[in-house]
């Protein structure tokens, strides 16, 4: 995702209530999102997967810019592999 624009939450992606619970990204891509919370904004999730992922130069007029992260369960057995976040305001 880049150079992305949301009015709401997630600039670049927004997932409430997983039906299965999981998200898993590789590779992901998040740069220059512009929204008002969190480029990547994932809401009531089971576990979270990313790996090999980027955020950089996110804009947010709301902390967090670049990942927002709630889950149901804890957050067990989520992870974050190879993930760097740079330049996100």
């Amino acid at each position: 995702f880049s150079e992305c624009t949301a009015g709401n939450w997630g600039g670049g992606m927004y997932v409430t209530s997983s039906a299965r619970g999981d998200v898993a990204l590789e590779r992901a891509r998040f740069v220059r999102c512009t929204s008002p919370q969190a480029a990547l904004y994932l809401n009531g999730i089971e576990r979270l997967a990313l790996t090999n992922s980027h955020f950089v130069d996110n804009i947010a007029s709301q902390s967090p810019a670049a990942l927002f992260f709630t889950s149901r369960i804890a957050a067990s057995g989520s992870l974050l592999r190879s993930t760097t976040f740079f330049g996100n305001s």
